[in-house]
């Protein structure tokens, strides 16, 4: 199940006691919701009364973890995406595959496919051989089972934090990138009034005829103006 991916914008309002020392606090969002957001990481990235934007993911409980947080009262960013799980992903891969060869040796050397001189042995040699064969394989079996469980875990984790990561620059550019409308821009309100009222016509006082502002004389009777 893969989790829903959440963008706040709002300000820090009240930082939560965490044992561990991880970052937690409640986010109070334009419609005055508030919401508790955590990180795996520990730091310092914000204050109480911060503006934050926080590209998260949902946990239990409508519970929010911070993958990404911009602080714009300080002005900084920091990537929290928890990217561990590759160290664990190869070190879970190369286990699982050492168990399945393990198995299958076990297996080959149970059916005799592998010629073993035991010399002075001789049966019992071969009886030993059998009972060490069959209780490798009990043991390797539910080893192997596991480990690729585990793998498979991890590579979903690897696939899931590769498209958060993918969500996160796409954020990102959609935040950074400039805005542009072929609109051409509006004059201000008191250019508008200004230009109009330099534009507008007045009239004579002697003959009432329309003169405009900027004219000296009448254009009619050629009294001053």
């Amino acid at each position: 199940m893969s989790e829903s991916t959440i963008v706040l914008k709002g300000k820090v309002r009240e930082f939560t006691k965490s044992y561990s020392g991880n970052l937690s606090f409640t986010l109070e969002d334009s419609s005055n919701n508030l919401h508790y957001c955590f990180s795996t990481k520990k730091g310092s990235l914000a204050s109480s009364s911060d503006d934050v934007i926080i590209f998260g993911t949902y946990t239990t409980g409508n519970k929010v973890r911070i993958n990404y947080i911009i602080n714009q009262t300080r002005n900084t960013e920091e990537n929290l995406l928890e990217t561990s799980q590759d160290w664990t992903y190869y070190l879970s891969l190369i286990a699982s595959i050492g168990t399945t060869i393990g198995f299958i040796v076990a297996i080959l050397f149970s059916l005799g496919l592998f010629p073993v001189d035991y010399g002075y042995m001789g049966m019992f040699g071969s009886i030993f051989n059998m009972i060490f064969s069959i209780v490798a394989i009990i043991a390797l079996l539910p080893a192997m089972i596991i480990f690729w469980v585990l793998t498979n875990s991890f590579a979903k984790k690897r696939k899931s934090g590769a498209e958060i990561e993918a969500k996160i620059s796409k954020f990102k550019q959609g935040i950074t990138s400039p805005i542009t409308t072929d609109t051409p821009a509006k004059p201000l309100e008191g250019q508008i009034e200004a230009e109009d009222y330099g534009t507008k016509p007045q009239f004579c006082a002697h003959c009432g005829t329309k003169v405009p502002i900027e004219a000296k004389f009448c254009p009619s009777c050629g009294s001053v103006q």
